[in-house]
């Protein structure tokens, strides 16, 4: 290859939702983790289009000849998730390598399974994207959803249902676009230009398919404004020179279509295909394959200028490793130039790329906690959905009638449903318990709950009346019969995490004024169980600057919140206690048809 390369780092701040490759399994639906390099390669035909830059169009996009786009992997930046242990510079996160396993069916712990792999231990191959320090795992978020779309083929008036799965917004993602030109001022000058054009497309750049559907929106713009460029593939995780006779991985990073002995597309000849590569980079050099472990994919494509998808092609996946040990020392001058010949075909889509790096120890290694690679902001801001931030607002006026009332409707609006939900399914998991109970039973103490009262106090208490056998002012019986009072002690509840109450224990202890704050302190929905009622309160919280969980106090509140729920606790506990009869009236009624027909015959 003449001329220089570089290498220019993208960070990518998902706007939008992303809509990348999905596969289908008959148990799931599975969705890539990285942004395909010829998504990026559409991104930036478009932008040169849109500004008339029909000369750098052909260079860049069309020839391959001076920009070969890179797959985008999720970036993890200090500062950004809570899970991230300390501060330090932010890491990508790459395919995991082939060799890596975790030890036993349950265990984090991590081993390299092409060194002293015992055979009587059961390994689990490591999935999630990892850093190449191996000490971080990127969990990245994806949603997936169904809609009715237009097919191309059959009848054009008729929706035709499709499955599809995006990337969350406010992600964020890093790519290495291989710049090369003949020397290194050409080069600087290449990086300034896609940089210009970057940035002068800002805001209309998108990524990926269903832009009609409001997915893609992405912004763009180079990891280091002050030193764009970079001599290397990946950020260094270790040394980038090796003596002879130490063994060095090559790990693939992106689907490498190399080709067979007949001519095919053969995932199996990666490893001939590296020793040609060493062989024009080290003529004469001893090459022994230590070890090698590749696995097949399928790379395929939509092309929107022909209106179809390209040929599918069997491909080497990501993560493949092959352990070479030379009779030749690797400066890192001879690392770099390895590492900027891509092996196989289609390279300016991003194809074939691989990276040098030592392997692991032989030993097993500690876990490598998850994080979720959302976008770093600075101290003093607000993070927003898309990834975005804004400047924090000084301390509020708590003491404003106003900002009361609207902290409580907001909360209030929040929790009503997640509250809802809870009772729901605390009705279906204690269905096969609650048969001693009957619709009518039920109905009776919907009845006391649902009489126009004076606030959820009084409600409450009507129903403990009820329970309790008292009479009401008017003189209208109210007590239970006995069968009645046998049938509430015999049903059960099973809340989450408990052992079954009877039912009549466990509405007996509801009531207004006190008793209902410590009934909802036993019986609120908790995050091991119902995540998204805490969820939920802290999106809207306005004491949470980030709009998450607290992760201090157990059920997941702000100091505010709890307090907010101390003073609304009946007007919940009134919530989840009616929810939880009207879906115990319908399980009933479900479950014995017979009431639906007028009695039992």
């Amino acid at each position: 290859m003449s001329g220089v390369s570089g290498y220019l780092p993208l960070r990518y701040v998902l706007a939008d939702t992303l809509v990348v490759r999905t596969s289908f399994d008959p148990l799931r639906i599975d969705s890539e983790h990285v942004i395909g390099g010829r998504a990026q390669r559409g991104m930036l035909a478009a932008a040169l289009r849109r500004a008339g830059l029909g000369e750098e169009e052909r260079a860049w996009v069309a020839d391959g000849g001076a920009v070969r786009f890179a797959a985008a992997h999720p970036r993890l930046e200090p500062g950004a998730d809570p899970d991230l242990p300390g501060p330090g510079p932010a890491r990508a996160a790459y395919p995991p390598p082939a060799y890596l396993y975790t030890l036993g069916k349950n265990s984090d712990t991590m081993a390299d399974v092409f060194a002293d792999a015992d055979p009587a231990v059961p390994y689990r191959a490591v999935r999630d994207p990892i850093t190449l320090d191996r000490s971080l795992r990127a969990r990245v978020r994806t949603t997936t959803e169904r809609y009715l779309g237009r097919a191309r083929t059959g009848d054009p008036d008729r929706g035709v249902p499709f499955f599809t799965t995006a990337l969350d917004s406010g992600q964020v993602f890093e790519a290495r676009w291989q710049l090369l030109a003949d020397d290194p001022a050409g080069l600087e000058a290449l990086a300034e230009r896609v940089i210009g054009v970057l940035d002068a497309a800002r805001g209309s750049l998108t990524l990926g398919s269903g832009g009609t559907r409001a997915h893609g929106g992405v912004r763009v713009s180079p990891v280091d404004p002050d030193a764009p460029l970079s001599p290397d593939r990946t950020a260094p995780a270790g040394r980038r020179s090796w003596a002879a006779g130490e063994p060095v991985d090559l790990l693939l990073l992106s689907p490498a279509l190399v080709v067979g002995d007949h001519g095919q597309y053969a995932p199996g000849a990666l490893v001939a295909e590296v020793r040609a590569l060493l062989a024009r980079h080290l003529p004469g050099a001893g090459v022994r394959v230590v070890a090698s472990h590749v696995e097949s994919t399928v790379v395929g494509a939509y092309h929107r200028g022909y209106r179809g998808p390209m040929a599918q092609r069997r491909a080497a996946a990501p993560g493949a490793v092959v352990r070479l040990v030379l009779d030749r020392a690797l400066p890192a001058a001879l690392v770099r130039a390895i590492e900027a010949d891509p092996l196989g075909d289609r390279v300016i889509d991003g194809h074939g790329q691989f990276v040098l790096l030592d392997p692991p120890p032989r030993g097993p290694l500690p876990p490598a906690p998850e994080a979720v690679p959302l976008a770093g902001r600075p101290a003093g801001t607000v993070a927003l959905p898309d990834g975005g931030a804004v400047a924090a607002h000084g301390p509020l006026e708590w003491d404003d009638p106003g900002l009361a009332a609207l902290y409580d409707d907001l909360l209030w609006n929040a929790a009503a449903e997640p509250v809802r939900d809870h009772a729901r399914m605390l009705a279906r998991r204690s269905a096969r318990r609650l048969e001693p109970l009957t619709p009518s039973l039920v109905g009776r103490l919907r009845e006391a709950v649902t009489h126009p009262h004076h606030g959820a106090d009084a409600a409450l208490d009507a129903l403990a009346g009820v329970l309790a056998g008292e009479r009401s002012a008017g003189g209208s019986p109210k007590t239970l019969h006995d069968r009645a009072v046998r049938a509430l002690a015999r049903a059960r509840v099973v809340p989450p995490g408990s052992p079954p109450i009877p039912v009549r224990v466990w509405l007996s202890g509801v009531g207004g004024g006190g008793a209902a704050a410590d009934w909802w302190e036993a019986n609120r929905p908790r995050p091991a169980h119902s995540p998204a009622y805490a969820a939920a309160i802290a999106a809207v919280d306005l004491s949470l600057a980030d709009g998450l969980p607290p992760r201090d106090d157990p059920a997941g509140l702000s100091p505010r919140a709890r307090a907010w729920e101390r003073r609304n606790a009946a007007r919940l506990c009134l919530a989840l206690v009616s929810s939880w009869l009207a879906e115990t009236a319908r399980v009933l009624r479900t479950r014995d048809p017979a009431h639906t027909q007028g009695g039992r015959r």
